[in-house]
């Protein structure tokens, strides 16, 4: 199946991938630069030096990060899926 309308099943997947990774590093449930994550897996807030005028802190370098992690997470269920015959 190729993915040439807004609403093919490859589109959704790498929406809601994409988007899943951003909406938990805004509501502070993944790591970001203000909000660190130890050896112990516990998030602290921590002044990055990044400035943001987002009320949760979420800077640029987070929103680059956090989407190109759930891009990569995107692909991987796309070429599974693929890979198994589900698509």
């Amino acid at each position: 199946m190729r993915a040439e309308y807004l609403g093919s099943a490859t589109n959704q997947i790498m929406i809601l991938a994409t988007a899943l990774p951003l909406v938990a590093g805004r509501f502070g449930l993944a790591p970001t630069a203000n909000r660190p994550a130890s050896a112990g897996l516990k998030m602290s807030d921590r002044a990055s030096g990044l400035v943001s005028n987002d009320p949760a802190g979420l800077t640029a370098a987070d929103v680059l990060a956090l989407g190109a992690f759930g891009h990569a997470m995107g692909v991987g269920i796309v070429l599974g899926m693929k890979g198994i015959g589900a698509m």
